[in-house]
Formats: C-alpha cells, structure tokens, sequence
C-alpha cells in the first residue's frame, strides 16, 4: 500500500522524471516515466536527431505535475490508486506479430533506409578522421561533417513522411471499408 508522503521531499524527488511516483510508492508508473524520458535522451543522442528532444519537457512536465497531483489527492482516492504501468504491449500495435506480418516491406523498407543511413554516418566520419590525417583543407572536412549530419536527418525525415503515408493509406482502406460495408448493409434493409 502507498502512503502519501513529505511535500518537500516529493517536490525534490519530482524534478527528476518517474522519481517523484517511485517515492509515493507507484513503483511501475515511475519506472514508465523514467524510462521513457531517459529513451528519448538515449535516442536523440545516440543517432543525433535534436528534433526529438521536444517530447523531454511533455515528459518532465507530466512527472512534476502528476507527482504533486497525486499527493494532494484526498487520501481516499489516493490510496484507491493502482499501480500500473504508462505505456502497455497492446498501446504499441507493431510490436504485434499481425500487424508486422501485414506490413512486412514497409518494416523492411524503413529498417534498411535506417541501416544504410547510419553505415553512411559511421563511413563520413571515418571520411572525417581521414581528411584530418591527411591534412586535407578545413572546407572539404566541413564539407563531409555536413553532409554526414544530413544524411541521418534526411533519413529520419524520410522515414517519418513514409510511415505518415502508410498511416493515411491505412486509415482510408478502412473507411473504404466501412463505407462498402455501410452501403451493402443499406441495400440490404431496403429489399
């Protein structure tokens, strides 16, 4: 059971994403939160895509506010809270084995743009130490950082307006659907 605890201290603990539900006792809704802000910081990092970081201040933002929301909550309520996780398996429908059968080239598609983005990566910069070696002239040097550092982003930029279109194609096969369904449907009650 979780009890309500220090307002000072909860504020401390609700600066740091997922800590302030981990000291109030929600132990699988912090682990959510912390996990996923520290993902993000991973991500943005690791392949260099800043335009991510936009979802860190959404998550902060969430964690402090739903930290102190929970404590001045009447202990009624409060301790009727269950403990669960943000983010669950269904909320994700690609990591279903369905959907990914049904959009095999497309996952496919995505993950080589995405491998052959980052090979390009790790070879301009290979590139990079090279010219540095072999004392090439600062502009061809700058030359290759800057196209390396595109390339990724086009890439994601890609990646991004596929999967966009993907979405849309998907959601108008259903309408479609719905539609040829709805009128078939109409027909019949009029005979």
């Amino acid at each position: 059971m979780t009890k309500k605890k220090n307002k000072f201290l909860t504020f401390c603990c609700s600066l740091l994403p997922g800590t302030g539900e981990m000291y109030l006792g929600f132990m699988k809704q912090g682990i959510s939160l912390m996990g996923a802000f520290f993902l993000i910081w991973a991500i943005t990092g690791f392949f260099n895509i800043p335009a991510l970081l936009f979802v860190q201040p959404v998550i902060w933002f969430y964690s402090f506010f739903h930290v102190h929301n929970l404590n001045s909550m009447p202990d009624e309520e409060f301790y009727a809270m269950e403990d669960d996780y943000l983010f669950r398996r269904k909320d994700f429908p690609f990591l279903n084995k369905e959907w990914l059968e049904q959009n095999r080239k497309t996952v496919a598609t995505l993950c080589i743009l995405f491998g052959v983005g980052l090979l390009w990566n790790y070879l301009v910069e290979l590139f990079y130490i090279g010219a540095y070696f072999l004392h090439l002239p600062n502009s061809l040097y700058e030359m290759l950082h800057a196209l390396g550092t595109f390339s990724l982003r086009a890439l994601v930029s890609i990646c991004i307006i596929i999967l966009g279109v993907h979405l849309i194609r998907n959601k108008k096969q259903e309408l479609n659907g719905e539609d040829h369904h709805s009128s078939s449907f109409q027909d019949n009650n009029k005979s």
